[in-house]
């Protein structure tokens, strides 16, 4: 069985990653394209043969789709959801998963509600050279310290939605910083603790009241105290030069984790094995969709009703954004406890 799928929101995302993704795949058959840009929706509907609507209410009075897949500004996410969610229809979103965690919680009512499944895009869970972190770990003896850095150099950031917070719900840090915190919590858990600061205006002449930069310290605590992982990382879309690495120290080794390449060393700084893998963006964008199609006809949804995975990365980021407000450290645990999830649940 294919999932009858409208694709909602025509921009770089869907068209690079979603819509050839799900040309090349059988899980899926698409059935209607939507966008605000009249323009556009007729190119992508001549292109897929498919239905084209510059309204999602129009697409929804004509077709009944069992999955809407949505890549938007981030303000639009739960309109979108809403009406998914009221005819019982199951949405893939991009991230993030919400823009705090009022929002969060409101999209877990929602998905108990009318137990539809909501997943969200982050490729590099199903990328081999960010999945093989977990082999390699094995080999560095106790984690002590990481240190990351993922960075843009965006010539114009009053351009366009991500200039304002309103559309946005924040800047570097909850956008493409999103893909960093789902990083740390896939290969550490949630941080005890998160500290950051973060910094606007660094383009001259352009405006936008968004950070454009995030520096973030984080620790990890055990029981015992001098059990203990501390790291940092850098977020930034003015930086000179464009950057993604994560660098994993522990008492054995190193391991250093790049878009396309992941790497172990010695506690000498020596190579000790390597992974290169090109051309693996679009085998992680089909296999990521395949996931979440396999979820809804199996109808296992669960996973989502617990939603745990995302909670933790919203608790992080909305921790991050009151450190930086407070000028403090601030627990993310803490803010589950404060919505209602004592233990991530």
């Amino acid at each position: 069985m294919s999932l009858r799928t409208a694709v909602v929101g025509l921009g770089k995302q869907a068209s690079e990653d979603h819509l050839p993704a799900l040309a090349a795949s059988e899980a899926f058959e698409l059935v209607a394209v939507v966008d605000v840009d009249e323009t556009k929706a007729a190119s992508f509907s001549d292109s897929y043969q498919v239905g084209g609507y510059t309204s999602l209410a129009q697409m929804l009075s004509e077709h009944q789709p069992d999955v809407i897949i949505a890549s938007l500004p981030h303000a639009f996410y739960m309109e979108v959801i809403r009406a998914a969610a009221e005819r019982g229809i199951h949405v893939i979103k991009e991230k993030p998963f919400a823009v705090n965690m009022q929002e969060a919680v409101e999209l877990q009512g929602l998905i108990k509600q009318h137990q539809i499944y909501v997943g969200v895009t982050l490729q590099r869970r199903f990328n081999p050279v960010f999945q093989a972190f977990h082999q390699l770990r094995r080999r560095i003896g106790k984690v002590y310290l990481f240190e990351g850095r993922y960075t843009f150099n965006i010539q114009d950031l009053g351009e366009g939605w991500r200039a304002w917070r309103h559309l946005s719900g924040g800047g570097a840090l909850i956008d493409m910083g999103y893909h960093f915190v789902d990083l740390l919590i896939w290969y550490f858990g949630l941080p005890t603790s998160v500290t950051a600061r973060l910094s606007r205006g660094n383009r001259e002449n352009q405006i936008y009241n968004v950070e454009d930069t995030a520096h973030l310290l984080a620790d990890y605590v055990g029981e015992n105290y001098d059990e203990k992982i501390v790291g940092a990382i850098l977020i930034s879309r003015v930086y000179p030069r464009r950057e993604e690495e994560l660098f994993v120290h522990g008492t054995k080794g190193s391991i250093k984790v790049q878009r396309g390449k992941i790497e172990r060393f010695d506690v000498n700084g020596e190579l000790i094995e390597s992974l290169v893998r090109t051309g693996a963006w679009m085998s992680a964008a089909i296999d990521q969709l395949e996931h979440h199609a396999e979820k809804i006809l199996q109808n296992d949804i669960s996973s989502s009703h617990q939603l745990h995975h995302h909670l933790l990365h919203i608790a992080m980021i909305e921790a991050a954004y009151r450190s930086d407000e407070t000028r403090g450290s601030v627990s993310p645990q803490d803010i589950l406890q404060e919505f209602g999830f004592p233990h991530g649940k």
